[in-house]
């Protein structure tokens, strides 16, 4: 017979602490708080639920480190932002030698994400400055980020942000219907975000660039989405927790896009982008942007530049003429390049800034030539690049068309 041994006295350690060698299993439906607490593990990374038939569930293994944190509030019962903790099988957390169940950790307000400043510099030339939007977990020295963007002050306009599409977890996300307004934080705007994306100021602006009323109200017409509305660059359904969705809502992560374009193809690109995703079960990087400004015809047929900050006598916040997105798969090594048009007024198709390879992307499937919701079309990633310089350089790379 063995004596009592280092493996015993391990066993029952373990034991004692709450750790049975059984993993932590949680319902996303069922047993988590009002307010979830970020769950992070060792490598500081979010976990996320995955789909199991029709269930939502969040699996960790035995035993392993966590992190729970309640940016801008606290844990109940704990008191504090954020806690390290282990898994203690079941639906059971492990904290200082206490067990917890995971509803009895939640926050008590929801969680408020953050901006991280002056990253450094990016775009071509480096004009622009990285800023990033995430959680402050312990406090601003262990910051998560979600969103990267290349902001470009002279301008006060996104060159392009930089997320990732979780495709093992986004067929799991939170879904709700309630919505945060935009934030436009401090230091990126001389002009009232939310004043100028009002479609009383949009119209009084038009009359003015445009020279005629009846002109005004044809080119902005709310009943046929003819507005500027604020288009997300990395949008808020790519991600699976609602704290990150919730995070998405800053008005340096939109650029004004038409409405009809909004919610017309570029919405398409986003459905097929997450489709991708979840059917390769892989990480996608997305980098999106705008570029160049939008020209309209005034009454005499001359091209005026669109900027709304003009509402404010500020020539800056500009509609972009085209918005992009670039869709990298790091673990084949591939990407590709997508362009949409953001003028839904255009009665013929643009000359396109690349090759149009739309039609070699199996996963593409909307209508690309629908010209009212978005004439796009799509280039490889060097291409794209060589046309619109602030697109990030991946490499060599091949296509992503499946």
């Amino acid at each position: 017979m063995l004596g009592f041994g280092f493996l015993d006295f391990l066993i029952i350690t373990l034991l004692a602490f709450g750790v049975t060698g059984q993993e932590c299993v949680w319902n996303k439906d069922a047993d988590f708080p009002e307010y979830p607490p970020i769950i992070l593990d060792a490598s500081f990374e979010i976990v996320r639920p995955v789909m199991e038939g029709e269930l939502r569930i969040v699996r960790v293994s035995a035993g392993a480190q966590l992190t729970l944190a309640c940016p801008g509030s606290e844990i109940t019962n704990l008191g504090t932002v954020a806690a390290d903790l282990i898994c203690g099988g079941g639906d059971l957390l492990v904290v200082d030698g206490t067990e917890w169940r995971l509803d009895e950790l939640g926050c008590t307000v929801k969680d408020k994400e953050s901006i991280h400043r002056n990253l450094g510099s990016c775009g071509d030339g480096g004009v622009g400055v990285f800023e990033g939007i995430g959680f402050e977990i312990f406090g601003p020295e262990s910051f998560y980020e979600l969103i990267r963007v290349c902001f470009e002050p002279k301008a006060e306009t996104t060159l392009y942000s930089e997320h990732v599409v979780r495709g093992a977890n986004i067929a799991a996300k939170d879904i709700d219907s309630s919505r945060p307004s935009f934030k436009s934080s401090t230091g990126f705007f001389t002009v009232s975000m939310s004043t100028i994306y009002t479609q009383n100021s949009q119209l009084a602006l038009m009359k003015t660039l445009l020279g005629d009323d009846d002109l005004a109200n044809t080119i902005l017409n709310p009943q046929e989405q003819l507005y500027f509305a604020r288009g997300h660059l990395a949008p808020d359904a790519d991600f699976v927790t609602e704290a990150e969705q919730d995070a998405t809502y800053y008005y340096i992560n939109a650029v004004p896009q038409w409405q009809a374009f909004n919610n017309g193809n570029w919405k398409y690109l986003e459905f097929a982008t997450r489709d991708l995703a979840e059917a390769h079960g892989t990480d996608l990087t997305i980098y999106t942007g705008g570029f160049d400004v939008l020209a309209l015809d005034d009454i005499n047929a001359n091209p005026v530049e669109i900027y709304l900050g003009l509402t404010e006598n500020e020539m800056v916040v500009p509609a972009p003429a085209v918005t992009w997105k670039v869709i990298y798969e790091e673990s084949s090594s591939r990407a590709v390049g997508v362009v949409g048009v953001n003028n839904p007024h255009i009665t013929s198709p643009p000359t396109p800034l690349c090759s149009d390879l739309c039609s070699s992307l199996s996963w593409i499937d909307f209508n690309v030539d629908d010209l009212g919701h978005g004439y796009t079309y799509c280039c490889t990633v060097d291409d794209l690049r060589a046309a619109i310089p602030h697109v990030p350089d991946l490499g060599n790379v091949g296509l992503l068309d499946k």
